[in-house]
């Protein structure tokens, strides 16, 4: 299971750090760490999330080992996950950028981002119940999955949420795989012993600003006021 391997990966890191402020909204669960940093996932509201009421205070592995068997108990452990690490190394842009022609193949809760550098695009969407094409684009339930070549995969990190990533990966081929979304993890070793090469992850602009946003019920739109996209290569 990928997000245990993660947890593995970043085991010491968590261990050094505690809670300090949750929010679970009804779109991202924000997650601040006793060092000030800033954690972001997508909240899918399936499931009770272990402790609520008592997790301020508590070592952010506990919390984590924790809340691992529902959607909501992930939504709060990738919040955690991703607060840790910084931006060194990571380049600003979007790492669909660093790619073209082909087929590309995209996972996650129907994104919206332009993929006119690619010959044909499709998205299996965790959202879509019915096939849909949109120009050189074609949309997917993700319940159709069933083996997929392809030259790029990009698999946005609510796939760890709502545990899908380790079906995808194990359903696809592609010359190029990427992780990226808001809820992605900087777990390199991981990610790269899972054929990943490219790791895209947002970053706060105004760290105080996203959280209050995301636990005043804000928007996509509102918080993207606030985020900035960056990759690396790993």
């Amino acid at each position: 299971m990928i997000l245990r391997e993660i947890i593995d990966e970043l085991s010491y890191q968590l261990k050094q750090r505690r809670i300090i402020n949750v929010c679970v909204s009804p779109a991202y669960t924000s997650v601040m760490l006793d060092d000030q940093s800033i954690g972001i996932s997508h909240t899918i509201t399936d499931g009770e999330i272990e402790g609520a009421g008592e997790i301020i205070g508590k070592n952010a592995y506990d919390v984590v080992i924790n809340n691992l068997d529902s959607n909501l108990q992930r939504s709060l452990s990738l919040a955690i996950l991703n607060a840790l690490g910084s931006m060194i190394d990571f380049t600003q842009g979007d790492p669909i950028n660093l790619y073209s022609g082909g087929k590309l193949c995209v996972f996650g809760f129907s994104p919206q981002l332009s993929y006119s550098n690619f010959d044909s695009v499709i998205v299996y969407d965790f959202m879509s119940t019915e096939n849909k094409k949109v120009g050189n684009t074609e949309i997917k339930p993700y319940s159709s999955l069933s083996r997929e070549v392809c030259s790029t995969a990009l698999i946005f990190a609510s796939s760890i949420v709502n545990n899908t990533i380790d079906r995808i990966i194990s359903q696809i081929s592609a010359n190029h795989l990427i992780l990226t979304g808001i809820s992605s993890v900087d777990a390199p070793i991981t990610l790269k012993n899972h054929g990943f090469e490219v790791l895209g992850k947002l970053f706060p602009v105004e760290k105080y600003r996203v959280f209050r946003t995301i636990c005043e019920g804000g928007s996509n739109k509102l918080l993207s006021k606030y985020i900035m996209r960056y990759f690396k290569k790993l």
